[in-house]
This record gives C-alpha cells, structure tokens and sequence, in this order.
C-alpha cells in the first residue's frame, strides 16, 4: 500500500513538471512567435533600404540636376537616362515592383521625376505628375534627410511596403530628390512567412513533444496510440511547412 502511494505521488510530481513545461511553452511560444515575425520584418527593411541605396548609387546626379520635374522634361535626354538607370535598377532588386524619383516643389507637393515604368505603360508616372499620396514619413525624408522605410500603405497603384533614401547634392547639402522603392504588400507578408515558419514551426514540435511525452508517461496504451495516430497529421503539416519554408528561403537567395 506503501508502495503504491509513493509511486502515486511520484506520478503526481512528475506531471506537474510535465503541465509546468507545458504551461510554460503556451505562454512562451506565441511571445516568441510574435518575436521572430517582427525581427523577420526588421530584417526585410534593412534589406530593402540596402537595395535602395545601391539603386541610388547607380543614379547619376548630374542628369537629375538637368531635370525640371514638368511636362517639359519628357524631352529633355536626361530624363531618357535617368528612366533608363531606374529600369536597370528595378530588375536587379529583389520583389521590386516600382523604383521612382521624387522631386518637392515650392508649394510642399511631392511629384515625380520619372520612374522605371516603360512609358507606354498604364502604371507609369510622368514627369511632374503630383503624388498626393505622399505620407509624413516620405515627407520626413525630405526635411531631415535620413533613409526610412513605410507599409503597407495603399496609393493608386496598389498597397505596398517602400524604402526611402534621399539625394543629397554634395555640392550644398540640399535634397534634389529621393529615391524611392516599392515592394508588393503579399510578396512582403509572404516572404515573413517564410521566413518566421521555421523557427515557430520547431517551437510547435517542442510543445507537441512534451505533451506526446507527458501521455506516455502515463502508460495508456490504448490512448497513447490514439493521440499518437491524431499528433501524426500536425507533425507531417509542421515538417512540410518548415520543409517548403527552407526551399522558399533558398529559392529567394538564390533569385
């Protein structure tokens, strides 16, 4: 009777540390979860303004110095050029949909220089063509001149996560313009996805485990069999997803 007590007790003890990991895990693992999405995003937009300043780089200052920002820049060959330095850009960057040149005028509106759409194109924004959907964050970038990242913010274009770097002249410290950069909102949610499924999809094997060990520890064999058979499905879908997560991550850095 002794005996039995003791393992009973014993049993006791050993899953209340089993319910304390597990408990512990339903707390930890949607907080490191949310974690690892905002860091993924954090990463991206290093990335993005990464991709910006090259974009910049290739941009030559003297042609934009030639430029009005009117109507009267489509004849001008600067503007030829600088299209043509935006378009190379554009199909250099990664999930880049649009790269353009914004310019500010006397009366505070932001409008384009040109942008790396063909002409012909019905997405493309001609010279001097006002943007009224610049947001405070663009318009910081003018004023105090630092690089930052905005989105998703919908424009007439569609909703999009954009990088920012302005164009400072050398010569007198003045922003001529800023270089903008635009990625499609779903290829920016897909790309976290991607990129946070690995490490929450091993935390969700984590938590699965401790409660597949906590059955059994019980020595149910009928139920350890049952909750076997039902774990097996989320097990396969968790593999699969960190599976096609790791390709996708792959096929992104190889693209």
């Amino acid at each position: 009777m002794a005996l039995r007590n003791t393992q009973s007790s014993a049993l006791k003890k050993k899953n209340r540390i089993f319910f304390l990991f597990i408990g512990l895990f339903l707390i930890v693992v949607p907080l490191l979860s949310w974690w690892t999405v905002i860091y993924s995003d954090h990463q991206l937009r290093d990335q993005l303004l990464q991709q910006v300043r090259l974009a910049a780089e290739g941009i030559d200052m003297e042609q934009l110095r030639k430029l009005e920002g009117s109507k009267t820049d489509l004849e001008n060959p600067a503007y030829s050029k600088i299209k043509e330095q935006l378009a190379r850009a554009r199909s250099a960057a990664y999930q880049c949909r649009f790269i353009y040149l914004l310019g500010k005028n006397a009366h505070g509106q932001v409008f384009f220089y040109a942008d790396s759409e063909p002409s012909s194109s019905p997405d493309s924004s001609p010279a001097g063509q006002i943007y009224d959907e610049a947001t405070d964050i663009l318009q910081k970038v003018f004023s105090i001149r630092e690089a930052n990242t905005e989105g998703p913010v919908p424009d007439r274009w569609g909703t999009w996560v954009s990088g920012f770097v302005p164009l400072v002249d050398s010569k007198d410290g003045r922003v001529i313009g800023v270089i903008g950069m635009d990625v499609d909102a779903s290829d920016w949610v897909m790309d976290i996805a991607a990129r946070s499924a690995i490490p929450i999809g091993l935390m969700l094997l984590v938590l699965i485990s401790l409660i597949s060990g906590y059955l059994v520890s019980r020595r149910l064999e009928a139920p350890v069999g049952i909750a076997r058979r039902r774990l097996l499905f989320p097990l396969g879908a968790l593999i699969t997803i960190i599976l096609a997560s790791l390709v996708s991550h792959h096929a992104s850095i190889d693209g």
